[in-house]
């Protein structure tokens, strides 16, 4: 019996060890499986009947390349998202492959933010892992409209792959390294970042200038840094300077820069920051990474820590973010779509984690209980779990989204001649409108008739407008 009580207590003893290692992937498995198995009954909707069929406006194109240059000439300056977009879509099975472009894509997102996080909080591998996903978890919680952040392709492509690509850029800036590889992939993602889109080449464009003004401070050498900043530089004007820029503000605009209005747009720019600052999921989280980060903090040397003036950098990034949103609402005279905000936030908050991390060197000296550990663990389980968008997806799960994709896998089986489709009594929560009305000369509805080899497509008694 001694020997069975001696057991027991050993146990007892391990068991909250256990139990805290445990919490984080347990609610992350949890919180992540409706949004994931979600993306299996997500159809195409708006642009990717376009992109598919390589239409502009609904008419299609030769080639790749002349759709793409269409974008450029007449209405978006992101030629790279276009390239690679209408590439690759138009030689998929929309149907069937829609759900495995965005998963790749969302695990794009989360292995480029491992690897920032690694790069430039020197975190070990699996405490990065760690980080990434309840990072992605707590932006995925408290953004307002998760459908086109995570289940419309063409928005995806638009924001969420740019933003890997500019996370994998600023990592790899953070260490130098003597291979031709390294520099040839510095300038060839400095091209992409802003060819892919424009606010985050904005955003890499004042990122870089600090830097080299801090690197000639300093005096250090930094080769990289000046390379990266001319290849942005020239894509960037390739960008800014293209004629889809002045038609689409001609089209989508009354009014540009509102002058007039400009403490207002400001003030906007700066409630926004404070609204990311005080969400539950966002603060808990944050919480969750600090600790995370002590704990991988406390198996390395104090060498290995980041620079302290790190902290001071990423507290001027926050600021050029939220500058950057007032920018845009100063240019366009227009408040920011939800999928641009869901963009800014990810970045400010990023770079507030990086503060917290990688800026404040008393959080280092700090040492936190085991039940400290648990306590803040479980909060971000709760916190997680009974979040808006997690409701969303539950539900979504219990019927409407099969039924949704039934409807809409029907619909894409029909070919040829005029088709008639009733639209639907309702979306799932999470799911993208189709934009298809009710009239067969909306763009849309053009898209979506050349991919079924059909004369027209109607939806009848559609609510839904044309977009632009």
């Amino acid at each position: 019996m001694s020997r069975v009580y001696r057991s027991v207590a050993a146990f007892l003893k391990v068991m909250p060890s256990v139990v805290s290692r445990t919490i984080i992937p347990c609610t992350l498995v949890v919180f992540f499986a409706p949004f994931v198995v979600l993306l299996f009954y997500s159809m195409p909707a708006a642009d990717d009947f376009c992109l598919a069929t390589l239409a502009y406006g609904g008419v299609p194109q030769k080639s790749v390349l002349s759709i793409t240059w269409m974008y450029y000439t007449k209405w978006s300056p992101r030629w790279l998202t276009y390239l690679f977009s209408s590439s690759l879509m138009s030689h998929v099975d929309l149907a069937g492959a829609y759900a495995w472009l965005l998963l790749l894509v969302i695990l794009i997102n989360v292995a480029s933010l491992w690897y920032f996080v690694r790069a430039v909080c020197r975190l070990t591998r699996s405490t990065s892992l760690l980080v990434a996903a309840v990072f992605y978890a707590g932006w995925l919680a408290s953004i307002a409209n998760p459908d086109a952040q995570l289940y419309w392709f063409a928005s995806v492509i638009m924001y969420s792959l740019p933003l890997s690509t500019l996370l994998v850029l600023l990592g790899l800036l953070q260490h130098c390294r003597r291979a031709r590889w390294y520099y040839v992939a510095v300038a060839l993602l400095s091209i992409a970042v802003p060819a892919q889109q424009e606010i985050a080449g904005t955003f890499l464009i004042v990122v870089l200038f600090g830097g080299t003004v801090v690197i000639q401070i300093k005096k250090l050498r930094a080769p990289q840094w000046y390379l990266s900043q001319g290849a942005t530089a020239l894509s960037y004007a390739a960008v800014m300077l293209s004629p889809g820029n002045v038609a689409r503000a001609a089209q989508e605009h009354k009014h540009l820069w509102d002058i007039a209005h400009f403490p207002r747009w400001v003030a906007h720019s700066f409630y926004h920051g404070l609204n990311w600052l005080s969400s539950p999921a966002v603060l808990v989280a944050t919480g969750c990474i600090v600790l995370l980060a002590l704990q991988g903090l406390e198996k390395r040397d104090v060498g290995d820590l980041p620079p302290t003036w790190l902290g001071l950098a990423c507290l001027c990034g926050m600021f050029v973010v939220l500058c950057e949103c007032s920018l845009i609402e100063v240019a366009t005279s227009s408040w920011l779509p939800d999928r641009v905000v869901a963009w800014f936030e990810f970045v400010f908050w990023l770079l507030f984690v990086c503060v917290v991390v990688a800026g404040a060197p008393e959080i280092v000296q700090m040492r936190f209980s085991l039940s400290t550990r648990i306590g803040v663990y479980l909060l971000l389980a709760v916190t997680l779990l009974g979040s808006r968008n997690f409701r969303f997806a539950v539900e979504d799960l219990s019927g409407p989204a099969q039924s949704w994709r039934r409807v809409d896998l029907s619909r894409l089986r029909q070919h040829g001649g005029g088709l008639q489709f009733e639209a639907p009594a309702e979306y799932p929560k999470l799911a993208k409108p189709q934009t298809l009305t009710d009239d067969p000369a909306c763009w849309v509805n053009r898209c979506l008739a050349n991919y079924l080899h059909a004369d027209t497509v109607v939806v009848k008694h559609s609510s839904e407008e044309c977009p632009h």
